[in-house]
Formats: structure tokens, sequence, C-alpha cells
């Protein structure tokens, strides 16, 4: 049986929305924040657009954005950017291809939770000139408890060794990632890890930076140091 959709349309500078309106306030909230997250890199795909024009996928605590605007900085002009937040923060999301629906595309990468949940269509559009510019939390005492949390995960990540030294790039709770230098007796690591202020463990999906230069890395994390330990 098809699942009805509904359909509205959003202008997210124009009026604030209200509680069971599509596209969901909260998903919204962290939409601006991711956006705002990642124009502190050299060249977030969204650079230089000024509006977004959105389709807006919801099923239970899983809403999606699919943005058509074309991506800038050297990506393909048949990609399309996706974002996909459930209850806890950015889940996911990637690109679609032009040709393929993309409410398929969304479908397929959003996760089983809320999957016998109607789905719920709306359009919207993002002025991109709304959005903060990105800043870490304050320095209250929630942010300190989290600190304190994170800071025994990464202890017990590297249990084994002296940790003697951990040092992260300041963060907002509302960020989806952690960048870390942890210094032990055999030398400096750094690593990263997916971000959860509202869960334990904050700290999950931990990797290594690939290709990426460790001067780059180092000087990332040290041009807004905040001390674990």
């Amino acid at each position: 049986m098809r699942i009805p959709r509904a359909v509205c349309t959003t202008y997210l500078f124009v009026a604030p929305l209200l509680a069971g309106d599509c596209p969901d306030q909260g998903a919204l909230t962290l939409l601006r924040h991711q956006i705002a997250y990642e124009g502190t890199e050299q060249a977030p795909p969204l650079r230089g657009l000024q509006v977004l024009h959105m389709d807006v996928w919801s099923r239970g605590p899983i809403t999606g954005f699919y943005i058509h605007d074309q991506l800038r900085n050297n990506w393909s002009p048949d990609a399309r950017l996706t974002y996909i937040f459930g209850k806890d923060g950015l889940q996911g999301g990637g690109t679609c291809r032009l040709e393929k629906d993309w409410r398929e595309c969304i479908a397929g990468l959003a996760s089983g939770e809320g999957a016998t949940a109607p789905v719920t269509t709306c359009k919207a559009t993002l002025d991109l000139r709304s959005v903060p510019v990105w800043k870490p939390s304050p320095n209250d005492q929630t942010k300190k408890h989290i600190a304190d949390e994170l800071r025994r995960e990464i202890e017990a990540h590297f249990s084994g060794s002296e940790v003697q030294a951990i040092v992260v790039r300041d963060f907002n709770l509302m960020d989806n990632q952690i960048t870390m230098y942890v210094k032990l007796p055999d030398g400096p690591y750094f690593q990263g890890c997916g971000f959860y202020a509202n869960r334990e463990p904050h700290c999950e999906g931990w990797h290594l930076f690939g290709q990426a230069p460790v001067s780059s890395i180092r000087k990332w994390i040290f041009a807004r140091p905040y001390r674990l330990k």
C-alpha cells in the first residue's frame, strides 16, 4: 500500500516552525549547525551558494535533506548532497546521482530506526546568509562534564599505554566529530572519532586520517586547543 506523502513549502527565513511541521525544527537546527561547522573547512561543498533549495524526507525520528543546488569546489555536476539526522545528531548522508529518485536515495541512506513509521516529504529553502558562524560551546559545567567523560573514553581506548597528554580541537556540543592529539611514551598519535554529546560513549567510530599530513592535522587541532589532560 502506498503511504501518502504530505507536501508543504517552508521558508526558513520567514517564520518559525511549529511542532509537527515539515521539516522538523530540531533537524533544521542540526542542519544549520552542520553547515556552519563545515564552513570552518577550506573548501566546503556549499561555499559560494546563498540559498539552498531542498526536498525533505521524514520517517519517525529520521529527517533527510536532499539539496538540489549544484555543488561547488570540484564536485561532480551530477551529484547532489544529502544530510540525514536522527535524535542524536548527524546520522549519515552523502551524495545522490541526479538520475536516481531522491526519495529512494534518502531511504537507502537512512538507517532502520523508525522503519515502520509513515514517510512524509516537503520542500524547504534555507538562506545560508542566515546561518551563524560556527563557534565552540561555552566552557560551562555541562561541557566540562562531557569533556571529562571524553577524556576517560580516550584513555580507555589507549589502555595499556601511559597517556601523558590529550588535546582535542575545541568543540561545540552539536558537532559530529572530534579530532584529537594523544601523547604516549612512544610518540604522538592523531585520531578522530564520531562525537555524540547526548549519549555514551561520546566517542565512536575511531579513525585515522589516511593521506592527510600530520602537520596539517596538528595545525587544525592546535589552532583551537582544548586540553583534556
